[in-house]
């Protein structure tokens, strides 16, 4: 018995079959003859058919259309992957190898569900439905899938099918993700087809909420909304009213939602118009959606892909953020490669330790006794270290091996080395315990901050065109002085702070010609993103380098940019590394907050026992009300103080209200002001980021001139790679003003300083190298282990003609060591700048 329901999402009409429609029940009478009778005969009964090629392809298309109409749960979604495998054996009865050019499409398509197959004794491609480049290819999915093809095809050959996983990527996402797929040998051919895990996942959490709502109606909503707040990486339903401005009715984590019009963030960054979503609902019952979204574990936003299911006028959802995803599938496919390849796996994902790599995500396998790193692809001179990572995550490492040992696979957050910016910055990391190994993939904060900034970009555009440059200009995008940017070869064509360049003091505009608009150090910065995609296919990515300078600062300072290609235009963003760095700090602050709430445990993880003097980046705690130390991440004495308020009130390059009210506000605030640096031992002018959480403030910050030398030894290394030895070296020399940090580059193996930006009639016949090697005789080998360090000497000060203690930065670059430095006097001189700047 069928049953037909009525629903109208604004006046669009929807009839969607509940229960088994007769062709519903015709895939599920197929689907059991594929689970019961997978013998070789019932293949030639299927083969001796009279089915003609028209009559095939009738065929698929009503199990396809039939298939929409069946809400999802795990058993639906293999029959339909078996149901594939079969109407293609079908089709192949009817038309021998002519089906394999059917099914095989002449551009790529999307769709989850997909067949393909291969030739059994090479694994050669031979017809795919979802990738025509692969025709003719031996994929290494299936060679690399959670057993030996050996084994695979001795399981085939003894019955005939068997389920396989592996890593393939997903035709809708582009992203590689573990792919379950179901096979069959036929007459020296592998048929197959295949559902892609996440995504069942997903479909699979809102099945169980229609399922809720069935049994217990509108009482279901208040089951699946918690009481509080739930942070967590697992995914979550959510209930839209379908005839009431799509507003959430519930809400699996964020109850404060419950009331508000979720459909604002797919509006403004989904892929495709709200009207055009509410069209697919209508005529399918559940279709796919992307849109820009807060994952709530993270607090940040992220890419989400979205299940929404039409019944009974509610919208069920459920989705995943891509960016965990990807680093989900990493972890899966490593382990799936050392299943199939063992030990050997280990090289295959180590690159070659001069490899510098530019990537979103990283993978990596530990020995799970030592934490000896076995494996590293981002950074592969790690191999054969103690991993002390783990040992420093938002849970004790205690806490993290007991829950490896028995749960599939668990997230930690910990401070570790970015090889795009060579500093410290949040990982989010997955790990999963595999055959005594630790198999662990993550990502950057910073970098998927950018990301998600581009993606929005992109998914605007996708929605509404052109129309898209406008809401970018407006800033409607911008997220926590992040922004993106539009475009072309020739023209910048949105700017996310456009419509604010009079009140952040821009002298030129903003949109127009790329030599109008852009500063010298962005508009190399464009031309190098631009030159980097020109030879890229549509969805090409890259990372590029330049310095900016900073409007907060007034200082030059390292930036990283991620453009991306979409239809003929660059989308980008990018962010300031001391920022960013500084951020980082105090979200894994955050995170060992929420991880160790019980018996305050958090306070003691974030402050140490004793002094430490570091150049590190650290957190702080205060509490909201009186401002006064709760934590602290270097001088423990200062638990219970006021010395961190008390500098910010007292010496704040900006008012303090004007602070007060950013975090009354936004719960984040940018902050200058002037305190000790623990590693020179003097007051200097220091730039902090604030957040504001559960009564707390927390905070992290860098001191500004240390960043500016930071910036000015880094700039060399990006001439250094631009123009070469000789050219850099020739701009290096040609001078700069007394009163500017200069640059110099030393050879370590002779001591010779090949340059430098000031006369050393200027400097006298002491080199910076001799003098730092002097008070650091064990230097050259801390930069040959380290990205950078600091060291202080005297040396004469070109402004004064006076030897002062210079704070210098030095990092090594192509054998070759770069850096630069300031002096007491002028950090002093700098901040009674910068306070005249900005009072």
């Amino acid at each position: 018995m069928s049953a037909l329901r009525t629903t109208s999402i604004h006046g669009i009409e929807n009839h969607t079959i509940v229960g088994w429609s007769l062709a519903a029940t015709a895939m599920v009478a197929i689907a059991a003859l594929a689970s019961f009778a997978f013998s070789p005969a019932y293949a030639e009964s299927m083969e001796s058919s009279s089915m003609d090629s028209m009559e095939s392809m009738d065929y698929m298309d009503s199990m396809e259309a039939s298939s929409l109409q069946i809400r999802f749960d795990t058993q639906s979604v293999e029959s339909r992957v078996q149901a594939a495998v079969l109407s293609t054996i079908v089709q192949y009865g009817s038309e021998g190898t002519g089906a394999f050019d059917m099914i095989t499409p002449d551009t790529r398509q999307t769709g989850i569900i997909y067949p393909f197959v291969l030739d059994a004794e090479t694994f050669v491609m031979v017809a795919n439905g979802a990738f025509p480049n692969l025709d003719g290819v031996i994929p290494d999915t299936i060679t690399l899938a959670d057993r030996p093809t050996s084994d695979i095809l001795s399981d085939l050959h003894l019955n005939g099918v068997t389920w396989v996983e592996y890593m393939a990527t997903n035709p809708d996402t582009s992203t590689v993700q573990l792919k379950r797929s179901w096979l069959y040998l036929h007459e020296g051919y592998i048929f197959g087809a295949g559902h892609y895990v996440s995504e069942s996942q997903v479909q699979a959490v809102v099945d169980e909420a229609v399922t809720k709502f069935e049994t217990n109606g509108l009482a279901a909503f208040d089951e699946i909304t918690p009481a509080d707040l739930v942070i967590t990486a697992a995914p979550y339903p959510f209930v839209l009213n379908a005839t009431d401005d799509l507003r959430t009715v519930a809400h699996g984590t964020i109850p404060s939602f419950v009331g508000r019009c979720c459909s604002d963030e797919i509006r403004t960054t989904g892929d495709r118009p709200i009207e055009t979503i509410l069209e697919d609902l209508n005529r399918d019952g559940g279709t796919w959606v992307e849109y820009i979204f807060t994952n709530p574990d993270t607090q940040t936003e992220q890419l989400k892909r979205t299940w929404l299911y039409l019944y009974d006028d509610y919208i069920f959802g459920s989705g995943y953020y891509l960016p965990d995803s990807r680093v989900q599938s990493l972890v899966e496919e490593a382990v799936h490669l050392y299943t199939s390849q063992g030990t050997d796996a280990f090289d295959v994902i180590t690159p070659d330790p001069e490899t510098r790599l530019s990537t979103l995500v990283y993978s990596f396998i530990l020995d799970a006794d030592t934490l000896e790193t076995r494996a590293h692809n981002g950074l592969p001179h790690r191999v054969g270290t103690i991993d002390d990572n783990l040992g420093n995550a938002d849970k004790s490492l205690y806490q993290i091996l007991d829950e490896l040992s028995h749960e599939e696979g668990i997230w930690v957050a910990y401070l570790s080395e970015n090889p795009n910016t060579r500093t410290d910055q949040l990982t989010r990391t997955y790990l999963s315990e595999h055959d005594g190994y630790i198999f662990g993939a993550g990502y950057y904060f910073p970098d998927s901050r950018i990301q998600s900034m581009v993606d929005s970009a992109i998914y605007a555009y996708r929605a509404s065109g052109e129309a898209a440059f406008d809401t970018v200009s407006s800033g409607a995008l911008n997220s926590d002085n992040l922004f993106p940017i539009v475009r072309n070869t020739t023209h910048v064509v949105a700017y996310g702070l456009a419509d604010r360049a009079k009140e952040l003091g821009f002298d030129n505009r903003l949109i127009g010609p790329l030599s109008e608009v852009l500063s010298e150090s962005d508009a190399r910065s464009a031309h190098t993103v631009a030159s980097n995609l020109a030879t890229a296919k549509q969805g090409g990515t890259t990372f590029t380098h330049a310095l900016s300078r900073n409007p907060a600062t007034q200082t030059e300072q390292v930036k990283l940019s991620y453009g991306a290609l979409y239809d003929g235009y660059i989308f980008s963003s990018a962010y300031t590394i001391p920022d960013a760095d500084a951020q980082s700090v105090v979200d894994y602050a955050l995170f060992i907050y929420e991880s160790n709430k019980e018996n305050d445990a958090w306070k003691a993880k974030i402050t140490p026992d004793d002094p430490i003097i570091t150049d590190a980046i650290y957190p702080f705690v205060l509490n909201a009300t009186d401002w006064c130390t709760v934590a602290h991440g270097t001088l423990p004495e200062l638990v219970g103080k006021k010395p961190c308020s008390a500098a910010i009130q007292e010496t704040s390059v900006r008012p303090f209200e004007d602070i007060r009210a950013n975090l009354d506000r936004d719960g984040t605030a940018w902050v200058e002001y002037t305190f000790y640096n623990p590693d020179t031992g003097t007051d200097q002018l220091k730039r902090t980021w604030l957040v504001e959480r559960d009564g707390l403030i927390f905070g992290a910050g860098y001191y500004i001139f240390d960043s500016r030398v930071q910036a000015i030894a880094y700039s060399g290394t990006l001439d250094y790679d631009q123009l070469g030895e000789d050219g850099a070296l020739a701009k290096i020399a040609t001078g700069a003003a007394p009163n500017v940090p200069y640059l110099f580059v030393v050879d370590p193996n002779t001591g010779e300083t090949r340059a430098q930006g000031v006369a050393a009639s200027v400097t006298g016949s002491s080199s910076d190298w001799a003098a730092a090697i002097a008070a650091e005789p064990n230097l050259l080998d801390q930069l040959e282990e380290e990205s950078g360090t600091f060291v202080t000497y005297q040396f004469v000060n070109p402004r004064t003609g006076q030897d002062e203690a210079k704070r210098a930065w030095l990092t090594m670059h192509e054998d070759l060591i770069f850096g630069a430095g300031y002096y007491s006097s002028d950090a002093g001189r700098y901040a009674a700048f910068l306070r005249v700047l900005f009072g």
